[in-house]
């Protein structure tokens, strides 16, 4: 499988955002997107509807419906889930199951100390659903190509 770029912008926002949101006390989530046409390339963050607490997120439903509708008319997939944990990171077995979408080639990016650390992907856990549903871990170096 080829890497994904992701811009250093896109990283440098996402960092942002998970810190502004997570506030170094609760969980945030947000997704990377690309285009349908070249989904190997990361070109935008979107930070979902959601109430989140130290060990937890919930993803508002009506706002994933309306954001799976925008998708579809803009052409847009998302390619990435990210989120933070409060120390290590790790995929959880909630993680696991509540995927936004669960398909094969789907990546998972879980963030330690609530993004509060250096903005690169040091630390982080990433997983990657294979085509039997089951998530395997994936180096991030090898998975994404920073630029």
């Amino acid at each position: 499988m080829s890497a994904v770029q992701l811009p250093k912008g896109v990283l440098a926002d996402s960092f942002r955002q998970l810190r502004e949101c997570g506030a170094g006390r609760a969980e945030c989530v947000l997704y990377w997107c690309a285009s349908q046409d070249n989904p190997d390339v990361v070109t935008r963050l979107v930070h979902p509807v959601h109430q989140a607490g130290a060990r937890w997120y919930e993803v508002d439903s009506a706002w994933v419906t309306e954001f799976f509708l925008e998708l579809r008319h803009i052409r847009e997939t998302v390619r990435v889930q990210v989120h933070t944990h409060p120390f290590e990171a790790g995929h959880s077995g909630i993680d696991d199951r509540f995927a936004l979408v669960p398909v094969a080639g789907f990546l998972s990016l879980v963030i330690p100390d609530y993004a509060t650390g250096p903005v690169d992907l040091t630390g982080t856990a990433l997983v990657r659903m294979g085509p039997d549903g089951e998530w395997r871990p994936v180096q991030p170096e090898e998975a994404f190509r920073v630029e």
